[in-house]
């Protein structure tokens, strides 16, 4: 049997070295990207716990409407922010209200509150959304037994 000799002057210690390198920086950049939190885009509301469970909705005439914290709350339709927070909603209301079929009650209002917003900020948009004779449901999250 015929013995096969290689020629290389050194055994490939420097390949393996670079590889375990490149596996250990791998492996630093994953634990330190989930320790510091890369930016996210898009908003957070933590919606409050509910017990009951919402019965399905026609989704052709559906609009979501979502308010989180601050001194100013913000407010977004449909996920884009409005400038002028309620005062901007009011308009974009009237501008469901004016696509809306003959039953206004066909349209369902979505209102997705962050427990901080206050009850007085969420009645108002409740208020708002009733006025034009919408469908208007509070978003919760299941609660856990």
């Amino acid at each position: 049997m015929r013995r096969v000799r290689s020629t290389l002057s050194s055994p490939g210690y420097p390949i393996l070295i670079a590889a375990g390198v490149n596996l250990f920086l791998l492996f630093c950049f994953m634990v330190w990207s989930s320790v510091h939190k890369l930016p996210r885009y898009g908003v957070n509301v933590y919606v409050p716990e509910s017990h009951f469970v919402m019965d399905s909705y026609n989704r052709d005439n559906l609009h979501i409407i979502t308010i989180t914290p601050g001194d100013s709350p913000r407010v977004y339709a449909g996920g884009k922010m409005l400038e002028n927070g309620l005062k901007s909603l009011e308009s974009t209301l009237d501008t469901w209200a004016a696509q809306a079929p003959a039953r206004k009650d066909a349209v369902t209002i979505l209102i997705e509150c962050d427990p901080a917003v206050s009850a007085g900020i969420q009645q108002q948009v409740i208020d708002m959304v009733l006025l034009r004779q919408f469908t208007c449901s509070l978003v919760g999250r299941p609660a856990l037994n």
